[in-house]
């Protein structure tokens, strides 16, 4: 079973391999009995502009994991998010679902080849 708890600058940077972030963030990792095996978070990227990440492995994708997302997203709006981005991999089954759940809206802006889903107050 899966461990999902808040991230710190120590978790990011073991995730994404020593990357330091110098602005604000709210994140989950999730842990695999010592193994990070997933992360997720909202980095601030302008004033009340934040984009959102999210990588867990097919094997870890369950329904649990919706109530994290939510309370991350609920974090990120009370520090005054007005905009939160996000890209969506229409190859993972339900993603565009769990966007559109999540009250995100496809733009016609594209990042590294996928559309980018938008979240606006």
């Amino acid at each position: 079973m899966a461990d999902i708890r808040p991230a710190d600058d120590i978790d990011f940077a073991r995730f994404y391999g020593g990357v330091q972030v110098t602005s604000r963030w709210v994140g989950r990792a999730l842990w695999r009995r010592r193994l990070l095996a997933g992360f997720g978070c909202v980095i601030e990227t302008g004033e009340g502009e934040w984009m959102a990440f999210l990588e867990v492995p097919a094997a870890m994708r369950r329904p649990f994991i919706f109530r994290h997302i939510l309370q991350v997203l609920a974090e990120v709006k009370a520090s005054g998010a007005r905009v939160i981005k996000a890209t969506c991999d229409t190859a993972i089954p339900r993603a565009e679902a769990l966007m559109l759940k999540l009250g995100f809206r496809p733009t016609d802006e594209i990042s590294d080849g996928k559309v980018v889903w938008q979240w606006v107050s």
